[in-house]
């Protein structure tokens, strides 16, 4: 799963649940042929038959992931029942996100805390952003993010040695500003280098119920 596992989860999947599974290694990868050959070999094994079933008939309801012996499922509130349910005695912990996170898109992340409590956008810039401004855009874009201190944060050394010049490439990193206001003129100086915007949206008192056994 290629996705921001955060945006996803706030975005999408209201649930989150990780099980410490034996045996979860043996589904990487998580493709159909290998899931299949899982339920071949292991005919005997009721737990994994399950979870290869559960993700072969609901792969397009849900996202999921293994790191190690940790398998995190990121599913709505039927599905994450029924995982739970099934693999209690594996079941470590669930997620799930306040009710008051709602219609977010793919560029816009809740949270219940601003980055370094205040900001409320973050923008990427390409890996390859030498290719797509000049060197006077450049030294405009970090002279303007200077003499806004205050509402601009740069955090990325390497993003900070190529604004100021002192390397000639950029291999991408982020900023941020904390009101929409300071994007009009960041996009005028350097858009063609931005890869993305991400807009951080908080709740007042809001707050992620966390459960962990």
């Amino acid at each position: 799963m290629r996705k921001n596992h955060n945006r996803l989860y706030y975005g999408a999947y209201r649930h989150k649940n990780e099980f410490r599974l034996p045996g979860s290694l043996m589904f990487y990868p998580t493709t159909n042929e290998n899931l299949l050959n899982i339920k071949k070999r292991y005919p005997d094994a009721p737990e994994m038959n399950y979870l290869a079933d559960f993700i072969l008939q609901n792969r397009n309801n849900c996202k999921f992931r293994f790191q190690g012996r940790k398998a995190i499922f990121y599913t709505n509130k039927k599905l994450a029942q029924k995982l739970v349910t099934k693999f209690w005695e594996f079941w470590t912990g669930t997620d799930i996100v306040d009710p008051r996170f709602k219609d977010i898109d793919a560029n816009t992340v809740g949270c219940t805390r601003l980055p370094h409590g205040k900001y409320h956008y973050q923008i990427h810039m390409k890996k390859d952003a030498q290719h797509f401004i000049s060197d006077t855009q450049r030294r405009a874009l970090w002279q303007f993010l200077e003499r806004n201190v205050d509402n601009c944060l740069v955090t990325n050394m390497g993003l900070i040695d190529y604004l100021e010049t002192k390397i000639d490439y950029c291999y991408g990193g982020y900023f941020y500003v904390t009101e929409e206001k300071y994007l009009t003129p960041i996009y005028m100086l350097a858009q063609q280098a931005i890869e993305k915007v991400i807009k951080f949206r908080k709740v007042e008192n809001g707050s992620n119920k966390k459960t962990t056994r």
